[in-house]
């Protein structure tokens, strides 16, 4: 469980160094312009089992992030929940850290994309209302 966890640190610190940062982070901290932000999900009595350790929304993608050590297996619900989120138009994705360079490059696409984002935002334009509030500022 320790070197999860200091994987996680080091997925972090990336995250960071990219732009994506965790929720109420203070914007004056902010190092790299924000592309991206990020939950920790806890696991325990009050959440759901088989959740992904990080969830994340960058550049208008949800991308879902389960760490696990070089020696980790992952469960049966969280192969069923990381396989629904890529079949939603996410992604999921299981992380070791040998495949933490690689993981990187997907990120730097998701980063780059930006053919989604204007239609994106036409849809959240003409779809808002009193009733339909999305939040912008």
């Amino acid at each position: 469980m320790a070197d999860e966890k200091l994987f996680e640190n080091r997925i972090k610190k990336h995250f960071h160094s990219v732009g994506i940062y965790p929720a109420g982070y203070p914007s004056d901290r902010m190092d790299a312009p924000m592309v991206g932000w990020y939950t920790k999900i806890w696991g325990g009595g009050f959440q759901k089992s088989g959740i992904p350790d990080l969830i994340c929304c960058v550049n208008g993608i949800m991308l879902a992030v389960e760490v696990k050590a070089s020696s980790g297996r992952p469960s049966e619900l969280q192969k069923l929940n990381i396989n629904r989120i890529n079949k939603s138009g996410g992604i999921g994705v299981f992380l070791y850290p040998e495949g933490f360079e690689q993981f990187k490059e997907l990120l730097k696409g998701v980063i780059d994309c930006s053919i989604h984002i204007q239609e994106l935002i036409a849809l959240k334009n003409a779809n808002s209302s009193t009733k339909c509030d999305i939040w912008t500022e």
